[in-house]
């Protein structure tokens, strides 16, 4: 029997853009966050339920752990952690 691994992958850079919308009673944010890399590229990224993060807020440095939703070309962020320098 074949195993599948998924490999999460991992990027840092600056949130450009976030269209958030919030589930109904309760904290969660669900949309989309755009990071510009440190290598000037654009990133879009699903933020849903099952995401942890720190913040999602534009103009914030953030590391972030994500992978491809699916067999779609959704890239689904895990973890979005600040980051510290």
């Amino acid at each position: 029997m074949l195993i599948k691994v998924k490999k999460v992958k991992q990027t840092t850079g600056e949130i450009v853009a976030s269209q958030m919308a919030s589930i109904p009673n309760s904290n969660k944010q669900y949309g989309y966050i755009t990071i510009e890399t440190l290598d000037n590229k654009y990133l879009k990224l699903k933020v849903d339920i099952m995401t942890k993060y720190e913040t999602i807020e534009r103009g914030e440095k953030v590391t972030v752990e994500y992978d491809v939703l699916g067999s779609t070309d959704i890239f689904s962020a895990k973890k979005i952690l600040r980051k510290t320098s």
